[in-house]
């Protein structure tokens, strides 16, 4: 008995010669051949059939993925990619292949435009909240965590290059703000400056790109005009600022008062946009001296107990404003 290849399966089949009676055991052999030739081939990725035919259909143990032969490579069968559950992304994935990420919960598809290959949300473009610029694809955001600005990534279609462009910004925004009120008194009988009690507010950068804006407003009282004024300097941690240009003996403040009755109280106020490029808590205070006799905060000079004088409230805020 001769054998003859299938015009699809391309698998050799008996056939009886002329006269040749068909026996049992040679339609046994074809049926064989069929089963082994027709439906599902079970395999791994590493041993598929080396000589498939077109149409040909594998299920893969190892993989768990069904794929077809359509004459020239192996295609996911139904059109769709095989998915892998893991913390990881799929070390060799092709284009159409679903990853469930087992440690963010999303289901990412492989996709590949055409010029470049990635993994993309398969809910659509998502929001990324970190302190750097993800990988990026088309349509995708990004919230900077560091300033609160919001970015999208785009693909010039005038051949540019993709980047992230802005989508909100918080430049110049206000990021949090700091505030301490003083309200009860102090003196001060000294030549040299000294911090002023309870005067200080302490703020942490979110971004070294910020400006902390200082604010301040003092109420200060002294012996009056003759005995020279309440000076007052702003500063950070330890060092000085906001304060004037150096002019032979003069003291450099960042105010000053005459304090022009016993009776009176001084406003000093001052604003300062500071820039200190650093993400590490600050603190920043008021300091005073007294050039002679006695200066006071939130309290006159006299300070009588009586209708005629008061009592005062003095404030320091720190604001953080995005650069």
């Amino acid at each position: 008995m001769s054998t003859s290849p299938t015009s699809k399966l391309g698998i050799a089949l008996p056939v009886p010669g002329s006269g040749e009676p068909y026996t049992v055991s040679g339609f046994n052999a074809m049926i064989t051949s069929l089963d082994t030739a027709a439906g599902f081939t079970i395999c791994t990725s590493g041993s598929r059939p080396a000589s498939p035919y077109s149409g040909q259909s594998i299920f893969e143990t190892d993989t768990l993925g069904s794929f077809v032969w359509d004459g020239s490579a192996w295609q996911a069968a139904g059109g769709g990619g095989s998915i892998e559950v893991s913390s990881t992304a799929p070390a060799s994935p092709g284009s159409g292949d679903l990853w469930w990420d087992s440690d963010d919960g999303k289901l990412y598809i492989y996709y590949d435009d055409g010029s470049s290959q990635q993994w993309v949300d398969a809910a659509g473009p998502s929001v990324a909240v970190q302190s750097t610029a993800p990988t990026g694809y088309e349509g995708q955001l990004w919230l900077d965590d560091t300033d609160g600005s919001m970015y999208v990534y785009y693909t010039d279609p005038g051949g540019g290059a993709s980047s992230w462009i802005g989508a909100v910004s918080r430049s110049g925004g206000i990021l949090q703000v700091v505030s301490t009120t003083k309200t009860d008194t102090f003196s001060m009988a000294s030549a040299t400056f000294a911090d002023v009690t309870g005067l200080s507010v302490s703020i942490t950068p979110r971004s070294t790109s910020s400006k902390i804006l200082v604010s301040y407003d003092v109420q200060t009282g002294g012996p009056g005009y003759s005995t020279g004024q309440s000076m007052l300097r702003l500063l950070r941690d330890s060092t000085p600022i906001a304060i004037g240009d150096s002019a032979g003996s003069r003291i450099l403040a960042t105010t000053g008062a005459t304090n022009g009755q016993n009776g009176s109280n001084d406003t000093n106020s001052a604003h300062y946009l500071d820039s200190p490029a650093t993400v590490s808590t600050l603190t920043y205070k008021i300091q005073i001296r007294q050039s002679v006799g006695t200066g006071y905060v939130n309290r006159s000079s006299l300070d009588s107990d009586n209708i005629y004088y008061g009592r005062t409230v003095s404030t320091i805020t720190a604001i953080e404003v995005a650069g």
